[in-house]
Formats: C-alpha cells, sequence, structure tokens
C-alpha cells in the first residue's frame, strides 16, 4: 500500500517479511512522514507476531521481521540515520527483528552505517531479495543501546540542525519523587514544561534512581505539563534499562499529546506497571 502522506514511501509483505521502502530522498524536511511509516510497519509486524512478553519478545509465534529498504535513497542530513537507530530502539521493544537494505553502490550510507555502528545493531543486505531470503534467527531480541550509535552520528554531523536545535526561551520543570506505599515502587512527580531544555534533566534524574537500585518507577505528569517535544527516547532508554533487570516504568494518566504519540508509535503496552500497581494507585485517588 502506497503511503499518502510522503511520496515514495511504501509499505508490503513479502515471504512473511513486512517491507517498507524508503523515498528517493531521506531529510528532517520528510522525516516525520517516514517515522510514521515505520511506526506503522512496527506496529503490522508486532500485531502479526501476537502480544509481546513481559521481556518484549511475542509468545509463541514466529518473529514478524521488518525490512527497511533504503533502496537509491539520498541520505540529504542525519535525518536517515536517526531514523533506523530509532526503529531499533522500538523494533527491541516490540520484539520485532529489523534488518536494512543498502545497495553495495551506496557506498556512503553504508560507510556511515559502520561508522556510527548501526551496521552492528541492524543486519545489512545488498538488496531485498537477499533481506528476505535470509530465515530470522530464533530466540528472543538482544538488548541493544544505541545512545552510543546516537553520539557517532552527532559526532558525523556536528553541524546539523536537526540533531543540534537552537534551545527556546528558558523554561521549567518540577521533579519531585514520592514513594507509592507498596515498598519497591517511586513515583516521579513532573510539572510545569518538556521540552528540548528539560527533558535532558528528566533523563539524569531517572537514570540517578535507577543508578541507586530503585528499579521500578512511575512517572506521573501534571494534567497541564506542557509537552513542547518527544520525551520518547528518554523514556524509552529508561525503560528498557529497568526492564532488562526485572523492573518496570508506567505512565499512568498521560497528557492528551503524549498519550497520541504512544498510541501512535503502538507503545502502549510497553509502559505498563508491574503488579497493578498503575490500578491500586489510581483507585486510592478516587472519592469515596
Amino acid at each position: 500500500m502506497k503511503d499518502t502522506v510522503v511520496p515514495g514511501l511504501s509499505i508490503e509483505t513479502r515471504r512473511g517479511f513486512i517491507v517498507l521502502t524508503l523515498p528517493a530522498q531521506i531529510s528532517w524536511q520528510n522525516y516525520a512522514g517516514i517515522r510514521e511509516g515505520v511506526s506503522r510497519a512496527l506496529s503490522l509486524a508486532a500485531g502479526s507476531a501476537g502480544a509481546p512478553a513481559a521481556g518484549g519478545a511475542p509468545r509463541g509465534r514466529r518473529r514478524t521481521c521488518v525490512v527497511i529498504d533504503f533502496g537509491d535513497a539520498v541520505l540529504l542530513d542525519a535525518a536517515g540515520l536517526v531514523l533506523l537507530a530509532r526503529a531499533e530502539t522500538r523494533a527491541q521493544l516490540l520484539g520485532c527483528p529489523l534488518r536494512a537494505v543498502v545497495p553495495a553502490l551506496s557506498a556512503h550510507v553504508r560507510r556511515a552505517l559502520h561508522l556510527t555502528g548501526l551496521a552492528q545493531l541492524v543486519p545489512v543486505f545488498p538488496d531485498v531479495a537477499a533481506a528476505t531470503a535470509t530465515p530470522v534467527p530464533a530466540g528472543t531480541a538482544r538488548d541493544a543501546d544505541t545512545t552510543h550509535v546516537l553520539d557517532a552520528i552527532r559526532a558525523l554531523h556536528p553541524g546539523d540542525a536537526g540533531l543540534t536545535p537552537t534551545p527556546p526561551a528558558p523554561s521549567e520543570l518540577m521533579i519531585t519523587t514520592t514513594e507509592a506505599g507498596d515498598g519497591d515502587h517511586t513515583v516521579v512527580h513532573l510539572s510545569g514544561v518538556l521540552d528540548e531544555v528539560t527533558v535532558p534533566r528528566l533523563g539524569e534524574t531517572l537514570t540517578t534512581l535507577v543508578e541507586g537500585n530503585l528499579r521500578h518507577l512511575m512517572v506521573r505528569m501534571h494534567e497541564r505539563l506542557g509537552i513542547r517535544c518527544d520525551p520518547l527516547p528518554i523514556l524509552l532508554g529508561i525503560r528498557w534499562r529497568v526492564a532488562a533487570e526485572g523492573g518496570c516504568l508506567a505512565l499512568p494518566a498521560l497528557p492528551a499529546r503524549l498519550r497520541e504519540i504512544i498510541d501512535r508509535e503502538g507503545l502502549g503496552s510497553v509502559f505498563t506497571g508491574c503488579r497493578s500497581i498503575e490500578d491500586r494507585l489510581l483507585g486510592a485517588e478516587q472519592p469515596v
């Protein structure tokens, strides 16, 4: 089926693989539309493979692989590399193997994948036929951390405006923590504004909590919390880290805008707390 927003973007099924063909040019100008196409392909793969288990991989059914076909696409900036790095993070969480197709003639793209470490996270094939002919290995998806990859992309594109946005006017984010009352969970309360300046502060706070051996976290956002940028990369990174150690990162009572983003990405089941802690806390807040 053809995408109606980004010309040249298409999704189809070949040999049981979901193949996403990218447009001829990839840049920050069409990044958002392509990113939605990637999310749609991953959602289709996750749906066809069954619901993910707690560790991320689907239970009892063959994992459906998503192939991102760069074909003869020209990378006008760092957008294509960031797209693949973000897709790998989401694919790991959904338990969907991810592959990339980059023709041998696209030497500059292949070089960028190797320089940034992306080629070590996402298997690269010369064409779609080869990518769909190679069986998907059995077993669960491996842990992958794209943090070093994103740092390498920034180093490769130091002047890229898409990676180094101009900070907006100073903003505030109030972060407080409380115990959930069950002896395990820690609640992180947010109010103010989440933007390019304050989201890193949120990441630093959550990282400090995790390094302090707090593995069960709940991030509660005030209903009037301003959402000026996508905090998912930070939240996904923390969630993947705590889940690897048997913990959880729950996001109850999300602001409408962030809920829309998470639903669009098909990540609603990822940010759930263990032992129904959300239901207990939300029920405790209801008037008697």
